[in-house]
């Protein structure tokens, strides 16, 4: 942060605070906290899929050795024969099972360098996930040097492998977790579906600002 955007950050905020003297805060409207419902494993497990589901991602059901076989399923059914990954994550060696059958493409490049092939050339990719929040079916990435962050926002096909140990009922019970302790990346990137948007007309289109369609390959206790 530069000096010019300080100073201007300091002078919004000094207006705000002047707003605030003398004024009665206890006559504001006592805040209700929500609490959601206690819910099983099984139960927020239905709760999650079902909600990425109503967003139109897929979520397969599957132990974690079958996530190479699960993958080379959904990309031939489409046509596709490569695969953009990070080979020092977590799920590195499970995905490298598929390089005698895929063109397996690492990301160990910088994003500046490569942009025409990571926006043109790229088919599918795929990365872990942090965690899972069950109340809105959203998962949570921790971007990396690894996992770099556009590999989950560019490429047209994302897949995204969720540990259903790491699933919480909400945000509040997921920041309290050991998987968003500091330090933190200095983004997180929450993923509830494919990437969406409409226009004036409400006309809902997919994959106009990022992956046209989202698999989540949810990994049973």
């Amino acid at each position: 942060m530069n000096q010019t955007t300080s100073n201007a950050r300091l002078n919004i905020l000094n207006k705000l605070k002047s707003q605030l003297q003398g004024a009665d805060l206890s006559k504001l409207p006592q805040e209700v906290k929500f609490k959601y419902p206690t819910k099983s494993h099984y139960e927020q497990l239905e709760m999650f899929s079902s909600h990425l589901k109503t967003n139109h991602a897929k979520v397969i059901y599957i132990d974690r050795y079958e996530i190479a076989q699960q993958v080379k399923q959904e990309l031939d059914s489409r046509g596709l024969s490569s695969l953009l990954y990070g080979s020092q994550s977590h799920y590195g060696q499970d995905i490298e099972k598929l390089d005698s059958v895929l063109n397996l493409q690492t990301y160990d490049f910088q994003l500046a360098d490569n942009k025409d092939f990571l926006f043109d050339e790229v088919e599918a990719s795929i990365s872990g996930s942090c965690c899972a929040i069950a109340a809105t079916g959203t998962i949570v990435l921790k971007p990396d040097a690894a996992e770099p962050r556009s590999l989950s926002l560019v490429p047209p096909l994302h897949f995204i492998i969720v540990d259903s140990r790491h699933l919480y009922l909400d945000l509040a019970s997921a920041l309290k977790s050991e998987d968003l302790q500091p330090p933190l990346p200095t983004n997180i990137v929450f993923v509830s579906g494919p990437s969406k948007t409409a226009d004036i007309q409400q006309t809902l289109a997919y994959g106009a600002h990022g992956p046209k369609e989202l698999i989540v390959l949810l990994i049973k206790e």
